[in-house]
């Protein structure tokens, strides 16, 4: 049959007296009578030390006697005052602990809610220039569109006057065939052009999108003034290259030898 093995505890337990009680009455003996009682052992990670049977028989007979009784009674009375104050001033660490973490938590509460009001502003500051921009966008592509527009209803017009002057004469000259052919060349002209500012329109989005796409460190971003003015002048930049483009098409237009056909055409008319 295997010895059972206890601890201090489970001993003191068994003979209804405290723990320090029974250390120091084993403390006492050890000392008086020069004994070795007890020996180290892992229980659930922790060293402990046990009592083999005959150390647990042997600490019983020193229990025995009324005066160790008394003594007992005495010492276990103060075990327990001692335990009641010891309980005591652990509440009272307790209280304090308590206290300390409530006193933390409303400071970092605080500070969430110092930096959740910084990060709104912030948002807001980046959605009035994203609007900003948006606008600016739209806004050029309705001139765009108002140009295009403008251009095809010039053309239109031109080839409806063609058209009826062809009806009403009823004349199948050459020439003014040359003309509207020459009109029509015109109106592919046009709309190559046309082609070509939508081309570039198209670059200045992808320029302005990624304006919109740089991301600056949090220290820099919170002066919204200097987002939008790097903003405003890459769109100045991006307007002067369109314009420029505008005018380069209108000298391309001056040049064009229809005009010097249109006239001959329009003598022709007189």
């Amino acid at each position: 049959m295997s010895e059972e093995l206890k601890t201090i505890k489970e001993l003191a337990d068994e003979l209804g007296i405290s723990k320090k009680y029974l250390q120091n009455k084993i403390s006492y003996e050890k000392k008086k009578q020069n004994l070795s009682i007890g020996n180290w052992k892992k229980i659930s990670g922790k060293n402990t030390i046990v009592l083999s049977d005959k150390e647990q028989t042997l600490i019983k007979s020193w229990l025995n006697s009324l005066e160790d009784k008394q003594e007992d009674k005495a010492d276990s009375l103060e075990d327990k005052q001692e335990d009641k104050a010891d309980s005591l001033e652990d509440k009272q660490e307790d209280k304090a602990d308590s206290l300390e973490d409530k006193q933390e938590d409303k400071a970092d509460s605080l500070e969430d809610k110092q930096e959740d009001k910084a990060d709104s502003l912030e948002d807001k500051q980046e959605d009035k220039a994203d609007s900003l921009e948006d606008k600016q966008e739209d806004k050029a592509d309705s001139l765009e569109d108002k140009q295009e527009d403008k251009e095809k209803s010039y053309l239109k017009e031109r080839i409806s006057v063609l058209e009826k002057f062809l009806d009403k004469e009823q004349t199948s000259n050459s020439e003014l065939k040359k003309i509207i052919q020459q009109t029509q060349n015109l109106l592919d002209q046009q709309q190559r052009l046309a082609l070509q500012d939508k081309k570039l329109l198209e670059e200045y989005k992808s320029e302005i999108n990624e304006l919109k796409a740089l991301k600056m460190p949090r220290e820099d971003m919170k002066d919204g003034s200097s987002i939008r003015g790097e903003a405003q002048e890459e769109i100045e930049r991006l307007k002067a290259q369109l314009k420029l483009s505008e005018e380069e098409r209108n000298k391309a237009k001056e040049k064009e030898p229809v005009k010097t056909e249109s006239k001959k055409w329009w003598q022709l008319w007189k």
